[in-house]
C-alpha cells in the first residue's frame, strides 16, 4: 500500500489526531493548520491516484496553477511542494525579516517599517486586517491562512 493509499484510508483519522497535535503547539498552529488544509486538498485534487498534480488536475485552481508554473522541468506537483517549508513566507525567515524591519520594537510595521519588506508594502491595505496602520506577525499568518482553500466537509 502505497503512502498516499495510506493517507486516503486513514485521511480522517489523521485529521483528527492533527487537531489534538495543534493543540500542543500553539506557536505553530497557524502553519500546521496550512499544511493540513493543502494536503488535504492535494488529496482530493489526485483524481488518478497517482500522487501527483498535473496542469489538468490543477484546472481553476490559480494559486495550485502558479506553483506549479514554478516547477522546474516538472509538469506535475507532488505533496511535499505544498506542505510547509522552513523557508516559506511564513517561517522563520520571514520572522527575521520581520524583526529587522521592525524600528521601534514593538512588534508590529508600520507604513514606513513596511518599505523594508517590499511584499508588504506592496499589499499593507491588505494585510492590515484590523486597520489600525501596522501589520503584526498574526495578520501575515491569518492572511497566508485565508489564501489556502477551503476544506470540504465529507
Amino acid at each position: 500500500m502505497t503512502a498516499l493509499n495510506v493517507i486516503r484510508v486513514l485521511g480522517p483519522l489523521a485529521l483528527a489526531l492533527s487537531s489534538m497535535a495543534l493543540q500542543a503547539a500553539p506557536g505553530d498552529k497557524t502553519m500546521r493548520v496550512y499544511s493540513t488544509r493543502m494536503e488535504t486538498l492535494f488529496i482530493r485534487l489526485d483524481v488518478n491516484g497517482d500522487g501527483r498534480l498535473d496542469a489538468s488536475e490543477v484546472q481553476g485552481r490559480r494559486a495550485l496553477s502558479r506553483v506549479l508554473k514554478r516547477q522546474n522541468n516538472r509538469s506535475y506537483l507532488l505533496l511535499k511542494d505544498l506542505r510547509f517549508q522552513d523557508s516559506s513566507p511564513s517561517g522563520p525567515r520571514l520572522k527575521r525579516h520581520f524583526r529587522q524591519a521592525d524600528r521601534d520594537r514593538n512588534h508590529r510595521l508600520n507604513r514606513q517599517e513596511a518599505k523594508r519588506i517590499p511584499w508588504i508594502s506592496r499589499n499593507f491595505n491588505a494585510l492590515d486586517g484590523d486597520r489600525d496602520g501596522s501589520v503584526t506577525l498574526e495578520e501575515l499568518w491569518n492572511h497566508q491562512r485565508s489564501l489556502a482553500p477551503p476544506q470540504r466537509l465529507p
